[in-house]
C-alpha cells in the first residue's frame, strides 16, 4: 500500500484534547483517550459508510452527485471497494477511516492521484456533526498532508471548498494553504453544478516540520 505496511500509514494521537490538539465537547465523549486515522480496507468500509449515512441530514447537502446528463452510473458498495482496494494497492488513492477510541467519526480521502511530470492528488473529506467546531477536520488534514506530501512523495495537494461551507474554508485557512482561486462550477454537488475555492499545498510550501508543528507548535504523533 503506497509501498508502505498498513501500520505505518497509520496514525495515533494519544490524549489529543488534554494534548490542545483538539477542543473539549459533548457530555456523550468530551475527552477522548486517543484519535487514530488509518487506511480503510475491505469491509471496514461498510461501518464507515453505515456512520456517514446516520448523518445524512449534516452530510448530504454537501455530498458529489451525477449530472442528470451522464451516462456514468453510481457503483455499487462491492465495486466502489474493489476500486478503493486497487487504489491503495497501485498508490492512486487513498481512505482514511478517523476513530476516536474505536468509533468511526470521519473519513479523509487523497484521489485523483498522478505521479509522474505532475504527483499530485486531491484531498476531501467530512466529519460527523458531533465532532464539528471541535478541531478535528484541521488537525487529521495536517497529519495527512503532512504525511502524503512531507513523507509519500506526493509534491502537491488540492483542496477544493465550496464558498459557504465556512468550516471547510476555516481549515484550509487556518492551515496557511496556498488559495488559488474561485473555480466556477467546479463539481456537481447536491444535484447541481457548484463553484469551488482552490487551496493547495506542495512541497515547497509545506513549513519545515509540518503542518502540524506550525498551527500546534508541536508534533501530535508519539
Amino acid at each position: 500500500m503506497w509501498g508502505r505496511d498498513i501500520d505505518m500509514l497509520t496514525l495515533r494521537v494519544s490524549d489529543p484534547v488534554g494534548r490542545g490538539f483538539l477542543r473539549s465537547g459533548s457530555a456523550a465523549n468530551p475527552v477522548p483517550r486517543e484519535l487514530v486515522i488509518r487506511p480503510v480496507q475491505g469491509e471496514e468500509h461498510r461501518a464507515l459508510d453505515a456512520v456517514r449515512r446516520a448523518d445524512g441530514h449534516w452530510l448530504r447537502p454537501w455530498e458529489a452527485t451525477l449530472p442528470p446528463d451522464t451516462l456514468e452510473h453510481v457503483p455499487t458498495f462491492a465495486q466502489y471497494v474493489r476500486r478503493a482496494d486497487i487504489d491503495h494497492r497501485e498508490g492512486t488513492g487513498l481512505i482514511f477511516g478517523v476513530q476516536v477510541d474505536g468509533a468511526y467519526v470521519g473519513q479523509f480521502s487523497i484521489s485523483n492521484v498522478h505521479w509522474g511530470a505532475m504527483s499530485t492528488g486531491m484531498l476531501g473529506y467530512w466529519v460527523l456533526s458531533e465532532w464539528a467546531g471541535r478541531g478535528l477536520g484541521s488537525l487529521v488534514a495536517a497529519l495527512i498532508l503532512d504525511l502524503v506530501v512531507g513523507e509519500l512523495g506526493l509534491h502537491r495537494v488540492e483542496v477544493c471548498v465550496r464558498p459557504e461551507n465556512e468550516r471547510s474554508l476555516g481549515v484550509c485557512r487556518g492551515l496557511g494553504l496556498v488559495e488559488e482561486g474561485l473555480r466556477p462550477r467546479f463539481m456537481h454537488i447536491g444535484g447541481a453544478w457548484a463553484d469551488h475555492l482552490a487551496f493547495f499545498i506542495d512541497a515547497e510550501s509545506l513549513p519545515e516540520g509540518g503542518l502540524v508543528r506550525r498551527r500546534w507548535g508541536s508534533s501530535a504523533i508519539d
